[in-house]
């Protein structure tokens, strides 16, 4: 599998995912996906995530009331599953930190005190689900479609998080969100 413009791709992002920017990030993924050739994955151009950011505020919220104080939590970490290899459902889950550790090496995330008791599904993507589901995820010719399409889904989940937070009642600290297996990480904050 070639992932060489995957990985030059997360690296060029770097800077404007650092600044915020997932419009640009958005855009330079979609023109990078957008110059393959056609494949199943294509189809993921069209299609947004449909989870209403009310319902995604009140998961975190939930969150915070119920597993992780708010004034003992210095950072939050959310991260869809490994969707590309768990097709048949995708979700994303909270974990709480007791402080923000920043960007420098993300090993930090794997030692939370707080973990959601539940999940949220992904709505809206299914027909792609639909695509890693199939032979396609396997065919070598749609490898860098599959990479890329893989980036978006990232980017279009960290956007929905960034959509949500001005709706999360409880969040006083760093919101961290991408998919297990990324270290493509947005940080969003809430403006107070």
């Amino acid at each position: 599998m070639s992932t060489e413009l995957f990985f030059k791709l997360q690296k060029d992002l770097e800077p404007a995912l650092r600044a915020g920017d997932l419009a640009y990030c958005e855009q330079t993924v979609v023109r990078a996906l957008s110059a393959l050739p056609r494949s199943p994955f294509h189809c993921i151009l069209d299609l947004p995530i449909t989870n209403p950011v009310e319902e995604v505020a009140e998961y975190f919220d939930t969150f915070f009331r119920e597993e992780a104080p708010p004034e003992r939590v210095g950072a939050v970490y959310t991260e869809m599953n490994g969707f590309d290899i768990n097709p048949d459902r995708w979700y994303f889950e909270a974990f709480g930190y007791a402080e923000y550790r920043g960007h420098e090496d993300y090993d930090w995330l794997a030692d939370y005190e707080w973990e959601a008791c539940g999940d949220q599904n992904i709505t809206g993507l299914e027909v792609l689900q639909d695509v890693y589901a199939s032979d396609s995820f396997r065919e070598p010719e749609y490898s860098d479609a599959s990479y890329i399409a893989g980036l978006l889904v990232v980017i279009k989940f960290q956007d929905l998080i960034r959509r949500a937070v001005p709706h999360i009642r409880e969040l006083r600290v760093p919101l961290l969100a991408t998919a297990h297996g990324y270290d493509f990480i947005y940080e969003a904050r809430r403006d107070t």
